[in-house]
């Protein structure tokens, strides 16, 4: 199936170990192709022959294939997140454990916790490879397949280094717990200064950019309908014929409509993922965001369409 290793690994850091992957991906297949179908057909009834016709299987099924690749990595970026901010506290304990004199293997299997989250799920599944034979080495690195935080990446690196080289495994565990507490703080400083940008991107995209929107279509509606009194008036002969006559607009204002509708809703998606970005380090964290700029910058949009043509439409004759 396409995207088959891609989903494989998705589901290995959302926690979905056990999950036959091609069966899953196929399911997945077939609901995509009958969603764009029942696109295909609700679009053409609503719409009839054109290019929403056309482009409507295409979108759906893209929308049906890539949501599960949408939500496994919410999910792993969730699982990620809590274990960098446990992993610390982990690290913390497996030295503890070691200068009170257990070995390594035993310090990582007494060092899991019920509060480390998935980080204890991972710590049995190593602890258990370990005592069925497997080298810890090995065992640490698979961890690292079923979690995607970088931090745990590298405190892994950093063990299997200790561990070959026979150094003092206590004195590494806490200087990494220690690096990762420093560099959590200071995101969390880089996180309070650009603040200011997730609200001006919010800004931009909830309220300022539906209003130009809705100030567009309104002139747009104004310019049709003025164009339209004057051909009736031209034709009536009520109008000189060496008068400058008003062009009609390039653009429908249905047209418009619909082009603002679906600028608005790509615009505050992405606006939700790059919030992601400043806030998480990845844009797909900002996804969950994005539904709900949606819905407001929508009904921004259509509560100043009414307003703009109520307060207006009387001066113009709307």
């Amino acid at each position: 199936m396409p995207m088959g290793e891609k989903f494989e690994e998705l589901l290995g850091y959302s926690g979905y170990h056990t999950t036959p992957v091609q069966r899953s991906l196929g399911i997945v297949f077939i609901f995509s192709l009958v969603f764009s179908v029942i696109s295909l057909v609700v679009v053409f009834l609503l719409t009839g022959i054109g290019l929403y016709t056309i482009i409507s299987p295409v979108v759906g099924f893209a929308v049906a294939y890539g949501s599960p690749f949408i939500y496994l990595s919410m999910v792993s970026n969730k699982r990620a997140s809590e274990v960098d901010q446990i992993l610390p506290d982990a690290l913390q304990l497996m030295a503890a454990n070691v200068r009170a004199g257990m070995t390594t293997e035993r310090a990582i299997w007494l060092s899991a916790r019920p509060e480390f989250g998935p980080l204890e799920d991972e710590i049995h599944r190593v602890s258990s490879k370990v005592m069925g034979g497997e080298p810890l080495t090995r065992t640490l690195e698979e961890m690292e397949k079923n979690i995607n935080s970088e931090l745990l990446g590298r405190a892994v690196k950093l063990m299997n280094e200790g561990i070959r080289s026979g150094g003092e495994m206590a004195t590494l565990l806490e200087e990494t717990a220690n690096d990762i507490r420093t560099a959590q703080n200071i995101r969390e400083r880089v996180r309070a200064n650009v603040t200011m940008y997730s609200m001006f991107i919010i800004f931009a995209s909830v309220l300022g950019a539906p209003l130009l929107y809705a100030l567009s279509v309104y002139f747009i509606e104004v310019t049709s309908t003025l164009w339209v009194e004057e051909m009736v008036a031209a034709d009536m002969g009520e109008m000189g014929g060496g008068m400058m006559s008003m062009e009609g607009p390039d653009v429908e204002a249905s047209t418009l409509k619909s082009f603002s509708i679906a600028a608005i809703t790509i615009t505050t998606a992405f606006g939700g993922m790059i919030i992601g970005l400043i806030q998480k380090g990845k844009s797909l964290s900002g996804l969950k965001y994005s539904p709900f700029m949606i819905a407001a910058a929508l009904l921004v949009f259509f509560v100043a369409n009414i307003l703009v043509t109520s307060l207006f439409g009387g001066i113009v004759g709307l």
